[in-house]
């Protein structure tokens, strides 16, 4: 798989085990190559930049139709 969206098309299509096996895998990886240290102990503006890389990544808004977010859809 070379990219990130195709790797998420994978993942959506595991079982419920399948994604929690992935994420203890993913969660020893990242462990290992940290060498045990949170992510969060980067500097700032490095987090800062990953957190908007993955907002840009998303579309704005709420990614519903509109009519679920209509006032009438309240009442149904």
């Amino acid at each position: 798989m070379s990219t990130l969206v195709e790797i998420e098309r994978a993942a959506e299509k595991l079982s419920l085990e399948q994604k929690q096996q992935l994420m203890r895998f993913l969660g020893a990886q990242l462990h290992a190559q940290t060498n045990g240290q949170a992510v969060r102990h980067r500097p700032p503006a490095e987090r800062a930049a990953d957190l908007k890389r993955w907002a840009a990544s998303h579309k704005p808004g709420p990614d519903l139709p509109d009519t679920a977010i209509g006032r009438d859809a309240i009442y149904d």
